[in-house]
């Protein structure tokens, strides 16, 4: 009878682990199955964030290539909208239409070429969303004249509010200089 017990506690014994190894199992499962749930979740949540560093990179440098070629159409069609606010330390204005951001731009570029401004160059950035549609954009460079040597500070700022218009794209609606933009 006890053979037959210590049988029956073998069978018991063995019962249980395989039991036991099935639910651990199962657990290790559903918790990797939790796991890759949320993940995705939040690459999802990260796709739908209220702002692309890609989508704003971008804009910058394009706006910084179109700043250095002195492209006055380019900025003013697809960078800058319209109102354009520019917050100097003493001083805002702001340029109601496309209109008075071309012309303050002819007026901005013939003041750096008499100055013989020749390019610019981004030395960092950093962005911070604001809400889904506006982002907080400040950006350090350095402006060189057509010789290759350093135009005035080596390490200028400047802050951008950029806004997300109704086709998806960014556009600066207002610009904080640190240092003169001319």
């Amino acid at each position: 009878m006890f053979e037959l017990l210590k049988m029956n506690l073998s069978k018991l014994n063995q019962l249980y682990t395989t039991i036991f190894s099935h639910i651990k199992f199962s657990f290790i499962s559903l918790f990797v199955f939790f796991l890759f749930i949320s993940i995705s979740s939040c690459n999802e949540f990260f796709f739908s964030d209220g702002h692309s560093n890609d989508k704003i990179e971008t804009l910058m440098r394009t706006y910084v290539k179109a700043w250095s070629d002195g492209d006055v159409n380019k900025i003013t069609d697809h960078i800058y909208e319209a109102p354009l606010t520019i917050r100097y330390q003493d001083s805002v204005i702001v340029l109601g239409n496309k209109e008075r951001i071309r012309f303050f731009l002819n007026q901005t570029f013939e003041n750096l070429q008499k100055s013989n401004y020749g390019y610019s160059v981004i030395n960092n950035w950093e962005s911070k969303t604001i809400d889904k549609d506006i982002v907080s954009f400040k950006m350090n460079y350095t402006r060189f004249l057509e010789d290759g040597s350093i135009m005035g500070d080596a390490d200028r700022e400047t802050s951008y509010v950029l806004k997300k218009n109704i086709n998806g794209d960014y556009r600066i609606k207002s610009l904080i200089p640190k240092t003169p933009i001319e």
